[in-house]
């Protein structure tokens, strides 16, 4: 079986396929010029909750339609119900937010994904470095701590923007079935640590 250049595990074809079309949806609305990278740890493993999978809200479960509304709200877009998620996704690209994945492929479990993240982390910083080139980099989940050191290190260092010193909690780990539900939203916390919105 071949490995897949997303998550580093042999994987079949249907695993490669989905791969193939989780990039080609992201690829849609990729930014010309990235300003801000949003870094998540891995998607979710229902292809209807993919970030990128522009379709009826109603398909997408409660905690994906929380995180995707957080999310378009980092770029300073208003939710409303009239607009559609394809139009939110463009006001998205269009303001030059983007959402990355170190594993780009779901986890079937917790513990696995935690031992894939530190030794895709370079691959991550290359593709940030080579590819992406953001202004800024946001990471977006208590378990990308640990890859705060390679960031350091990397040419990058001085576009990462970190959560007092931590990434931020993603939407998911902020939603009330998560570990915390502060005050302050993950939006707002965001949209207060970018310096463009200083």
């Amino acid at each position: 079986m071949p490995v897949c250049d997303g998550c580093g595990t042999q994987a079949d074809d249907a695993h490669i396929r989905r791969r193939i079309e989780r990039l080609e949806l992201a690829t849609r609305f990729r930014p010309i010029h990235i300003q801000v990278l949003l870094i998540d740890a891995a998607p979710t493993a229902r292809a209807e909750d993919y970030f990128y999978h522009a379709a009826n809200r109603e398909g997408r479960s409660a905690a994906s339609r929380d995180y995707f509304d957080e999310i378009a709200k980092c770029s300073g877009l208003t939710i409303s119900p009239e607009m559609s998620e394809e139009s939110t996704l463009a006001e998205f690209q269009h303001r030059g937010f983007y959402l990355a994945h170190v594993r780009e492929c779901p986890a079937e479990r917790t513990d696995e994904l935690d031992e894939a993240l530190e030794p895709l982390g370079p691959v991550m910083i290359r593709r940030v470095e080579k590819s992406y080139k953001p202004k800024y980099i946001v990471l977006l989940s208590a378990s990308l701590g640990k890859l705060i050191p390679q960031f350091e290190r990397s040419e990058m260092r001085d576009r990462l923007i970190l959560d007092h010193g931590k990434p931020f909690l993603s939407p998911l780990e902020n939603s009330p079935t998560g570990r915390s539900s502060p005050a302050v939203s993950f939006s707002d916390r965001l949209n207060a640590a970018l310096p463009h919105q200083a």
